[in-house]
């Protein structure tokens, strides 16, 4: 089996689990239209083991269902409820870019907490950008949904910040790390093999 076969059965598993992740957090805890949302944690460990374009990838499907729900199952964004895949997909690349600049002498896991932390901006700013701008131009009856755009990102801060710990944690698992060996090869991963 190639590389590339490897890395989009990596994806498409960890895109599963994110979509599972999804559907064990977002109903039991949603209020009006916020709810706590731990699918992007196989889109971060996708990202620093498989690199920026597996962890785009892994970041549009486990966005899948978050999307389906607060686009049109518990929410109201309609289509624009996809915008939760772009933004998984913008974390994914962020965090694979971003863990493949960190030297070697600083590839330790611990490492990998300010790097999530980091990564997650860009989809910060996009959600600041879809609520305040695309919400209210393209569906103005919606138009109030921007109020909450700072609730959700203090909400998705919190959830990073989480996520970012458990992504160490399980970089730094030398039982975990020794499974994905069989489906990822990667400068980062390599890396993180020796650390």
């Amino acid at each position: 089996m190639g590389q590339s076969t490897k890395d989009l059965s990596f994806a498409l598993s960890m895109g599963a689990l994110g979509n599972v992740l999804a559907a064990i957090t977002i109903a039991p805890t949603m209020v009006r239209q916020v709810a706590l949302d731990f699918s992007s944690l196989p889109v971060f460990i996708a990202g620093v083991f498989g690199g920026p374009l597996v962890g785009a990838l892994t970041g549009i499907l486990a966005g899948i269902l978050p999307s389906a729900f607060f686009g049109f199952i518990g929410g109201q964004l309609g289509v624009l409820g996809f915008g939760t895949s772009i933004g998984k997909a913008i974390s994914g690349f962020s965090v694979g870019l971003l863990a493949r600049v960190v030297k070697s002498s600083q590839s330790r896991t611990a490492f990998l907490i300010p790097i999530v932390l980091l990564a997650f901006v860009p989809e910060a700013v996009w959600i600041y950008v879809l609520f305040t701008a695309f919400i209210p131009v393209l569906i103005p009856n919606q138009a109030f949904l921007s109020a909450f755009v700072v609730p959700i990102l203090t909400k998705a801060w919190f959830e990073i910040a989480v996520m970012s710990v458990f992504t160490s944690a399980i970089a730094g698992h030398s039982g975990f790390r020794a499974f994905l060996g069989r489906y990822v090869q990667t400068t980062t991963f390599q890396r993180l093999q020796t650390d």
